[in-house]
């Protein structure tokens, strides 16, 4: 009977172990060079999205844009641009992280889409360096 038991409590003490093991798995062989669609690697469904494509998107959808922070509005408000139109965005101070941006420097916008056609907005969670 206590082998029974001394045996039971080995294997569930060695599960524990043996789930936590997780990170990198070596092996795989990693995409080719020229499936990276919009700076991710192996999807074919991560094309950039552009603010003309947002305008129809369902509201609260999460997007990531990338193109100019091109003028202050007031406040927290901004205008973006990318090779497809404008959109104003809110983004708070938190969301530069301490950074100072151009008209002329290249950023990423992530955040959530608010409104639709030409009463779209994004509410900016993120902004990064491409």
């Amino acid at each position: 009977m206590k082998k029974v038991i001394l045996a039971s409590l080995l294997v569930m003490m060695s599960a524990g172990v043996s789930a936590e093991e997780g990170g990198y798995k070596a092996g795989d062989t990693p995409p080719p060079q020229h499936k990276q669609d919009a700076g991710y690697k192996g999807s074919e469904d991560t094309g950039q999205t552009h603010i003309d494509q947002i305008r129809d998107f369902r509201q609260g959808g999460y997007v990531t844009l990338e193109g100019y922070i091109v003028k202050k509005e007031q406040g927290e408000r901004y205008q973006f641009r990318d090779n497809t139109g404008t959109l104003p965005i809110i983004a708070p101070k938190k969301t530069f992280d301490g950074k100072t941006y151009t008209a002329e420097d290249k950023v990423r916008v992530s955040g959530k889409v608010q409104g639709k056609g030409d009463k779209t907005t994004l509410h900016v969670s993120r902004i990064e360096e491409p």
